[in-house]
């Protein structure tokens, strides 16, 4: 697999420019970052003056300091939706799922947040014919990314799907040659699960589908139920996983998945995204 250059990860002082709900218990959240000891950045050009951000690939991620009022004393981690270099804008997407999210939910533009990152492995980048890209739920929105970021004159399907439409976000910033969406209440697309919708496109597609890499992220079963149909297409396969993390650098140790050799791997560091081969998705699954 072709490697990219990765960023150094830096602390870096955030400003929020929006934070907009834009789905059931869904924030879009819109964030122009600093290097420490740069100045400050005037209210009237928040894009102009701010300083350059550590530029993120696709799969890594950035742990966001909560508000500093409350009880809320360690980061939180969260996937990049989009990046834009010459605004200098980082954009995440997060549920409220939780009292750290929901506080997160509350903050008002204008305020500042404290960032690492970026951190975590990304995506690597595939040398086979084609790219197939797999998100469930929330997990649709670093794939979005990854989507965004891939060569020009690559050959790539997405594939995503949700509960519902209200579910199925960011669709209009996805670039593919196609688009195949699932509901499981078939409210848009296919009713069922979008591995249902992918199993069944293969099997109706002429294709070596060895020639392709799969990208995946979203809850356990949907990871486990890709891997599984990769190793009967004898496809490559890279899975974004989820954990909870303490430090998001290795040293809490809080992130850990169980190989499917011997021995664990770290979420935060050896991660997030992972060779499909490489987990015990029976552990994982229950982990989640």
């Amino acid at each position: 697999m072709p490697s990219e250059v990765i960023a150094t990860p830096a602390e870096i002082e955030a400003e929020v420019l929006d934070n907009e709900e834009i789905s059931e218990a869904g924030f879009l959240l819109t964030l122009g970052g600093k290097m420490p000891g740069r100045g400050k950045s005037s209210a009237h050009a928040k894009t102009s003056a701010l300083g350059k951000m550590p530029t993120p690939l696709p799969g890594q991620f950035f742990m966001v300091g909560l508000p500093r009022e409350g009880r809320f004393f360690l980061r939180r981690p969260f996937s990049v939706l989009d990046f834009e270099p010459a605004s200098n804008r980082l954009q995440i997407y997060y549920s409220v799922i939780g009292e750290g999210t929901r506080a997160l939910s509350r903050v008002p533009p204008g305020s500042r947040l404290e960032l690492l990152g970026p951190l975590g492995r990304p995506f690597p980048r595939s040398i086979g014919v084609m790219d197939v890209i797999i998100g469930g739920g929330r997990g649709i929105a670093p794939l979005v990314f990854l989507s965004r970021t891939a060569p020009r004159k690559r050959k790539t399907l997405f594939f995503a799907g949700a509960g519902s439409e209200a579910g199925l976000v960011f669709l209009d910033k996805v670039k593919a040659g196609g688009i195949f969406v699932s509901t499981d209440d078939g409210s848009l697309g296919m009713k069922g699960t979008v591995m249902d919708l992918l199993r069944g496109f293969v099997s109706r597609t002429s294709f070596d589908w060895s020639r392709s890499t799969f990208y995946g992220c979203g809850p356990a079963g949907l990871l486990k139920e890709l891997h599984g149909l990769c190793l009967r297409l004898n496809a490559a396969c890279f899975a974004s996983l989820e954990a909870r993390m303490g430090c998001g650098v290795g040293v809490c140790q809080g992130c850990a998945v169980k190989n499917s050799g011997a021995g664990y791997s770290l979420v935060c560091k050896d991660g997030p995204v992972f060779e499909s081969a490489r987990i015990d998705w029976e552990s994982y699954e229950v982990q989640r």
